[in-house]
């Protein structure tokens, strides 16, 4: 896998925990990594060219379009696309609700580097065996 040839999305409304995705992401060797502070922002971009990303990172807890509410437009369009759902909210609820929406896989808050970094190459690794 090309590290260095991947767009990725990062949609969060706290630019702390955007930052800190991005870094995690570079050093991963992620090519292309655009910023998005909330699911409006992250919708528009997505809609401008919806071939453009090859991950979406996106937080669940969000004003004006929650992360859950993008998940839902994006499966419309690009069912394949992997989404990766941050969420403080781990609860079975949480997660059965993101799991009907098709979410690829959720990490909650607070993680690791290598927390992220797993769980992003686990689910680019899924795509690619499809």
């Amino acid at each position: 896998m090309d590290m260095g040839a991947l767009r990725v999305l990062v949609v969060d409304d706290e630019e702390g925990p955007r930052i800190y995705v991005e870094s995690v992401l570079r050093d991963l060797g992620v090519g292309t990594v655009h910023l998005a502070c909330d699911g409006q922002e992250a919708l528009e971009r997505f809609e401008g060219d919806d071939q453009r990303y090859h991950l979406i990172i996106c937080d669940w807890m969000m004003p004006r379009v929650s992360g859950l509410e993008v998940l839902k437009s994006i499966r419309a369009a690009r069912p394949e696309l992997p989404f990766l759902m941050v969420t403080a909210l781990a609860t079975l609820q949480a997660v059965e609700r993101a799991i009907a929406a098709q979410v690829t896989a959720y990490i909650a808050k607070p993680f690791t580097p290598d927390q992220l970094e797993d769980k992003v190459l686990l689910v680019l690794t899924q795509k690619a065996s499809l």
